[in-house]
């Protein structure tokens, strides 16, 4: 209660009174253990502290009041055992819960562990640095600009070395487009073969630059004539940090260990793996030899990290999810019985388009697109922009429109929606009402609703929103569909 209206206007008024409450507060807290004399005397300074708060201040009687007030307090109450300690762990229990708060009700942090979503969101990918690909010139111009005989650069190879079949070489400095480069020196170079040699060990300024790109380096050179007996399984060590060990023996028989760190890549398959091993169309692994000479590359590449965003888990309070949403989900094989052997064992979070709602009938055209309750879904529907923006082809008798994609399923990212043993083309599914269909906008490399079936609407958490990891990437911010 505010005794006195010049409270408003005194700031060593509105101090006393703090002062006051926090006193009387800890007194009460503590009158079950004090002796009478001491509730007595502390009792007596609030008293002459509250009447010297009342009506016209005099300033230097107050401060002698609360002084003694403060002192009395200090010598008569309790104090309270690692009093320091007890202040920042009431801090830490404070931020968690606001922070627990934020995360359950309003927004909550995800990272995009695959490729499903790309290009729209992308996941953790690996680049290969130590292979040499070849090709062939398609023609020169002037200033170093050099034009390649079909698609075969990306920006990752700014900075490389390319070689020419008559000796020549030159580093690349841009990257125009898939076919068209920047070279330095100048040269002129007449139709021949070429190939790439691996890339360079980025210096510390490019490490700075790719830091913040989300991408990280990782290499590793014998140093000496090694031969690999034994890639051991990864090891998470931390959340989000694993640790893999490569074990070599040298020309003496001597055991060499080394480890690298790398975030979890798609759950536990392992970043490295034995040569001859894997599947000839997978990015990993980035050995494939056994035996290595001193000085050469037993491995050599880029990581990407998967985009992090915040999922928006309040909108769904409000509406019901859309078509072309881009939803966070769990599923299990528990959350869908119909096809449980296609569904995670453990609850797991997804992310995906939305691209059929509860009683909708929905079927998969030829051209790759969808058709809900017989009116196409295409390039014009919010959240289908890119995924449809395929060019136009008619069939010799101008009736029928295709939409093929630029290049082939298997490297096209636009590649619209691909069938699969769970949705055939032209086979009709009638979505069991609040229930949905999510599917992947990398569909050749997504597992959906096209193999586990219908998510029950409960199981959605929210939208993606806000990208903010890596902030150099092009999909930072609200951009993404």
């Amino acid at each position: 209660m505010i005794y006195n209206w010049r409270w408003f206007i005194s700031k060593k008024l509105r101090e006393a009174r703090e002062e006051s409450k926090q006193v009387q507060k800890l007194l009460d807290a503590q009158r079950d253990l004090l002796k009478p004399h001491a509730i007595e005397e502390i009792e007596s300074c609030l008293r002459n502290l509250n009447q010297q708060s009342r009506g016209a201040i005099n300033h230097v009687t107050l401060k002698e009041v609360r002084e003694e007030l403060l002192k009395t307090a200090e010598q008569k109450l309790i104090a309270y055992p690692d009093a320091q300690y007890r202040d920042w762990i009431e801090m830490f229990l404070v931020v968690a819960t606001l922070v627990l708060t934020f995360r359950a009700f309003f927004f909550q942090p995800f990272k995009i562990p695959t490729g499903s979503m790309q290009p729209t969101l992308y996941g953790i990918t690996a680049i290969d640095l130590n292979k040499i690909e070849s090709g062939h010139l398609k023609a020169t111009t002037r200033d170093g600009l050099l034009n390649i005989d079909g698609d075969f650069f990306s920006k990752n190879d700014t900075g490389r070395i390319i070689s020419f079949e008559n000796g020549d070489s030159a580093t690349i400095t841009k990257v125009n487009s898939s076919d068209e480069i920047l070279i330095k020196p100048s040269i002129n170079i007449s139709d021949q073969s070429f190939h790439l040699e691996p890339a360079n060990k980025p210096d510390i300024k490019q490490k700075i630059v790719n830091f913040f790109r989300g991408i990280s380096h990782y290499s590793l050179k014998a140093s000496g004539n090694w031969t690999i007996r034994n890639i051991h399984p990864p090891k998470a060590i931390i959340p989000l940090i694993s640790k893999q060990t490569i074990e070599f023996v040298d020309d003496s028989g001597n055991s060499i260990n080394k480890s690298i760190w790398f975030p979890p890549i798609r759950g536990t398959e392992p970043m490295l793996k034995m040569p001859g091993t894997y599947d000839p169309r997978s990015d990993r692994p980035f050995i494939n030899k056994y035996e290595f000479k001193k000085g050469e590359n037993v491995f050599n590449f880029q990581l990407k990290t998967g985009d992090h965003l915040f999922v928006n888990r309040m909108t769904y309070n409000f509406r019901k999810p859309k078509r072309g949403d881009i939803a966070v989900f769990t599923i299990s094989q528990d959350s869908i019985p119909s096809r449980s052997l296609n569904a995670p064992a453990k609850e797991t979070f997804y992310i995906k388009r939305l691209a059929a709602l509860g009683g909708e009938n929905i079927h998969l055209g030829t051209d790759h697109q969808l058709v809900v309750n017989n009116s196409r879904i295409d390039s014009t529907h919010q959240g289908f922009e890119s995924l449809y923006s395929f060019p136009k082809e008619i069939d010799n008798n101008g009736t029928n429109i295709w939409r093929i994609p630029r290049n082939e399923p298997a490297d096209s990212v636009y590649s619209g929606h691909l069938p699969m043993p769970g949705f055939h083309y032209g086979q009709t599914i009638k979505v069991t009402p609040h229930h949905y269909l999510m599917f992947g906008d990398n569909s050749i490399n997504s597992l959906d609703s096209r193999a586990w079936g219908e998510l029950p609407e409960q199981n959605v958490i929210g939208h993606s929103s806000f990208v903010y990891w890596p902030p150099l990437s092009p999909r930072f911010g609200w951009s993404h569909r």
